[in-house]
């Protein structure tokens, strides 16, 4: 075990699932896989929190869902304030892990919710600082991996708004077309939140290499996600062998400083997790299969949150 270890989690839809099942943050009286004590006991100290409308609600209700769910993280802010804080600057991310709050950056899966390009600077003022222009499916921007179009007009705005705000591009969710067209315009260091390698899992969610060489050569990071779908290989439920294994290939591939953990939790029911992960406090597990596999604990820092941190320090502003 790593004394003093800290995790950075690129991705739990945390306002989506306390909305759709109206649960309780800290006491839910329904399965769930993130509260705050799991947090803290899971030694998190940095989430990027997301804001992401179901198919369902689009478009009608696009933005009416966006804004209810920044409510929540508003009224968690409040609520919590002595737990949680919001983070929008490199001030608020200074000494990060010694501070005893976790912090909470927020990330736009889906650009559907702004209505206009200019619309951006609104939600930046609220504090979204990642934006994956589209989900699976298609909006006015771009296009998921289940569509084949490519970058709109507006998308292609989109991104150059977000270059001049300095907010991160997450590529993850983008077909093929649509990643290489968001990449070139992208001038902040881009991620993919959740993605995997296609190599090892042959989903359309995964990256195949060279998008995964594309995003490290840009100084970018790839989280690994734990939904089993984009883990498994076979018909066996994942565990952390196969973490393992995406983890090991992108290292090998894109090198130690590219790689992290973006778990998707609560983004779909506890079963479909690896067996050894319950819970968000279940994170750490990952950090003792690495060194039980020989990695270096310097690289295991690196992976479980210091290389994502590096990223938000390179483009979010003073």
């Amino acid at each position: 075990m790593i004394k003093d270890l800290f995790i950075v989690d690129a991705h739990e839809d945390i306002a989506y699932h306390l909305t759709y099942f109206n649960r309780d943050f800290v006491k839910p009286s329904i399965p769930c896989m993130i509260t705050l004590p799991w947090l803290k006991q899971g030694k998190v100290k940095l989430v990027f929190n997301t804001v992401f409308v179901p198919k369902k609600f689009k478009p009608a209700k696009t933005l009416a869902v966006a804004l209810h769910q920044l409510a929540v993280y508003e009224s968690l802010y409040k609520n919590y304030c002595e737990d949680i804080y919001q983070v929008k600057s490199n001030k608020d991310i200074i000494n990060i892990e010694k501070n005893p709050r976790i912090g909470f950056l927020t990330l736009m899966e889906g650009a559907d919710p702004i209505e206009h390009p200019k619309s951006v600077n609104d939600f930046y003022e609220k504090g979204i600082r990642i934006i994956g222009p589209a989900w699976n499916d298609a909006n006015q921007y771009a296009s998921g991996n289940e569509t084949r179009s490519g970058l709109t007009y507006k998308g292609k705005e989109l991104i150059r708004r977000m270059n001049d705000l300095g907010i991160i591009l997450d590529l993850s969710h983008l077909n093929e077309r649509c990643f290489w067209e968001s990449i070139e315009i992208c001038k902040t260091t881009p991620i993919a939140s959740h993605s995997n390698a296609r190599k090892l899992t042959d989903h359309p969610r995964n990256l195949k290499d060279e998008q995964l060489r594309a995003i490290s050569e840009r100084g970018g990071v790839i989280g690994i996600a734990l939904y089993n779908e984009f883990l498994k290989t076979g018909e066996k439920q994942p565990t952390l062998e196969d973490i393992f294994a995406h983890i090991d290939y992108m290292v090998n591939l894109c090198g130690e400083d590219h790689v992290g953990i973006g778990s998707d939790l609560d983004g779909a029911g506890i079963d479909c997790f690896p067996k050894e992960i319950r819970t968000v406090a279940d994170l750490p597990l990952i950090a003792d299969f690495l060194i039980k596999k020989g990695y270096s604990e310097k690289r295991v820092r690196k992976i479980m949150g210091e290389n994502f941190l590096r990223v938000l320090r390179e483009n979010l502003s003073i």
